[in-house]
């Protein structure tokens, strides 16, 4: 296959992820902000609305993985649900962007509506979307490298919400992301590689006959039995807690610890291009030492950024820049590399086209309930200690409740990741007997 066509084909799969990101940024990083803020719902309650919407969602995340598993008249079994979040994903965003009624309790009613919306087309289309990816390519660099130019493609996204205040151009984001999926969507569904075509039916059929529900969530717990995906699994939890809570904070701390308002909300930007620049050293290390053995890396040399975040004060915007870059570095190994290791894991197991659906169900189940924890615990901490910035003397760091919760418990969490990694056995396996091939 000639370069062009490895282009073509990457980027056909991958643009989708740009409309992705741009429902993850408004979604984890601008609302707890936007609704505790601007239209003055009390932190805790946005919490608890963030909290429950993303409960109610990853409960339905391993049924709806279990659900794309099963036989399908069409060739591709990842159609329909990509296309039942389409409607999902515009009505929801809507509603969380613009909120009906007026006031903290019918903004509060608005934002719920219109996350459990969003949550469930989210639902849809990342399983599937993912699920397609890990079809694609049988070494370590081809898988990759479909999952790095999917999440790179969606940093596009991502910095172009970050751009943006929220509460002030609203409008411009959401038809940015409606353009974005329905585009990105096209040709995913038209141009994409298509993901393998079974063998045999007799898994999902099995599945698709398990009407009662013991025999139900047998089957959606059914690769947990995996122990290589069970530790993948326990890595990818205290990881990901690790991210969400600065996630969730990244706009407190910018205003109240830097002093930094809205215009320097680019420095956001620095954060997200370098995680998508660095996902091709990633890809490339992947390669040659293995995805455990780089994603370890990955996740050791985030813990200096700690340190400093916990170092700077007021105007010290160069330093802070310094965090986005090393951090962002960072970044990288969490959007190219956990995924692919799991595709391997997949097939290793010698489950590729037959579970990938339920694979990813659990694993999405797991990444939103960081999700769903991250808001709930930090603004929760917050609203417990009054936090406001006034009533915080920034000298006294280790008093400061913003600091715990954006860089020292973060810290500890991703500490336990990397223990839990190196213990798991997987860095050996992942760097044993490395394969070598080119894009399927």
């Amino acid at each position: 296959m000639s370069g062009t066509g490895n282009t073509s084909k990457l980027l056909s799969y991958g643009l989708l992820g740009c409309a992705v990101g741009m429902v993850a940024v408004p979604i984890y990083i601008q609302v707890p902000y936007l609704y505790s803020r601007v239209y003055g719902v009390p932190a805790a309650w946005v919490g608890s609305i963030l909290l429950i919407s993303r409960l109610i969602d990853a409960i339905l995340d391993p049924i709806i993985g279990l659900w794309v598993d099963k036989p399908s008249s069409s060739s591709n079994r990842y159609k329909l649900p990509l296309l039942m979040a389409v409607p999902l994903l515009l009505g929801g965003m809507y509603v969380v962007f613009f909120p009906f009624g007026s006031g903290p309790t019918q903004h509060a009613l608005s934002l719920l509506a219109g996350l459990l919306i969003v949550h469930l087309g989210y639902s849809f289309s990342t399983i599937a979307y993912q699920a397609w990816g890990a079809e694609l390519g049988h070494t370590d660099k081809e898988r990759s490298t479909f999952v790095a130019v999917r999440e790179g493609v969606g940093i596009l996204g991502v910095v172009f919400a970050v751009s943006f205040a929220l509460d002030a151009h609203a409008e411009l984001l959401y038809w940015g992301f409606a353009v974005s999926l329905l585009a990105g969507m096209g040709l995913l569904l038209k141009y994409a590689p298509r993901p393998n075509v079974r063998a045999g039916h007799h898994h999902s059929a099995a599945l698709a006959g398990q009407v009662q529900l013991p025999s139900s969530w047998k089957a959606i717990t059914k690769p947990l039995q995996n122990s290589p995906f069970r530790k993948l699994l326990g890595v990818f939890l205290f990881n990901g807690l690790a991210a969400s809570l600065p996630a969730t904070l990244v706009p407190f701390y910018l205003r109240d610890r830097l002093g930094l308002d809205e215009s320097f909300q680019w420095v956001l930007g620095i954060y997200f291009l370098t995680g998508a620049g660095s996902t091709v050293f990633w890809v490339w290390l992947a390669s040659r030492i293995g995805l455990a053995k780089s994603w370890l890396m990955g996740m050791i040399i985030v813990i200096p950024a700690f340190v400093i975040v916990v170092l700077l004060g007021k105007g010290d915007l160069y330093g802070y820049i310094v965090v986005c870059l090393l951090t962002g570095f960072a970044l990288g190994a969490d959007l190219s590399l956990p995924a692919a290791l799991l595709a391997k894991i997949i097939e290793d197991n010698g489950e590729r086209g037959m579970a990938e659906g339920t694979y990813f169900g659990l694993w999405n189940w797991v990444n939103k309930l960081c999700l769903a924890l991250a808001p709930t615990v930090a603004l929760g901490v917050l609203q417990w200690f009054n936090y406001s910035p006034a009533s915080i003397d920034h000298n006294t760091v280790f008093q400061n409740p913003l600091i715990w919760m954006y860089a020292l418990l973060p810290c500890a969490l991703k500490v336990i990741a990397i223990l839990m990694m190196s213990a798991s056995g997987l860095v050996k396996q992942s760097a044993s007997g490395q394969p070598k091939g080119e894009l399927a």
